[in-house]
């Protein structure tokens, strides 16, 4: 093997073992005892425990708040023990906390943290989500009538829903605006949230039943015909097309549909 290939075999091992422990870097290391040299990669993996630990503290700043300081930083050590890095970009690192949250009986009784983190981890989705242009009004109107049955939707990569039963969207904007005295609460019925970016910054909102069903719907590819049929159960027949062209304007207007399908 060459040296650059060995080196690179080394770096490899060396980053296995500051992520998972793999020993398999202690045979390279040569002239130091056992114990010298897991104190000295102890070292790097304590540091990068630290860092792994900042890293959840930033994407997860409310939540941080929430909780304070000392149980943000037992949560995030047991999170890191229980999912050790994977990723040679921690930007994706936190991506399960709210389902370790969820799953984790300590923590599983208190609902909101799990769906504090789900909401803010969705922000910064949306936030960082791929660029794409958002269908305009003028497009929509150019649809010619016969077409509109059998329209379907794009909806743009920066849109996400929650299905969240607590108010932790409530928690999250007290602690946002500094007050600290939102208390949690949990609701007989689950409220859709969208979550998406508009220009450079995240926005949200709650939705009624009708509009979540249409929203996802449409998500799913559902056409306009489908869409006006479903919104029956909650408006008249003769109404069903009227709300839902209503919807329709809502969503073109906050950026949420990035193309018109139009089946030939």
């Amino acid at each position: 093997m060459n040296s650059a290939k060995q080196l690179a075999v080394t770096e490899a091992h060396f980053q296995d073992n500051v992520l998972t422990g793999d020993p398999v870097i202690d045979s390279q290391i040569e002239g130091d005892s056992a114990q010298f040299r897991d104190t000295r990669l102890g070292i790097y993996r304590n540091a990068y425990r630290l860092r792994l630990i900042e890293v959840l503290g930033t994407d997860y700043e409310v939540l941080h708040a929430y909780l304070g300081d000392a149980l943000f930083d037992t949560l995030a050590g047991d999170y890191i023990a229980a999912h050790p890095s994977t990723f040679r970009n921690v930007r994706w690192f936190g991506g399960k906390l709210a389902e370790f949250l969820r799953s984790t009986p300590r923590y599983a009784e208190h609902a909101e943290l799990a769906e504090l983190a789900q909401f803010e981890w969705s922000l910064g989705q949306a936030f960082d989500s791929p660029d794409a242009d958002a269908v305009r009004f003028e497009q929509v109107a150019a649809v010619a009538p016969e077409v509109w049955a059998e329209l379907r939707f794009k909806p743009h990569p920066a849109l996400r829903l929650l299905e969240l039963r607590t108010n932790a969207v409530a928690i999250w904007k007290a602690i946002d605006g500094d007050d600290s005295s939102c208390a949690p609460e949990t609701f007989a019925e689950p409220v859709t949230w969208a979550v998406w970016r508009k220009q450079h910054s995240p926005f949200f909102r709650s939705l009624e039943a009708d509009e979540a069903w249409a929203l996802k719907a449409m998500i799913s590819q559902a056409t306009f015909g489908d869409i006006c049929a479903g919104l029956c159960e909650w408006v008249a027949e003769a109404q069903a097309a009227a709300r839902a062209a209503g919807l329709l304007r809502d969503w073109v207007e906050a950026g949420w549909i990035a193309e018109l399908l139009i089946t030939d």
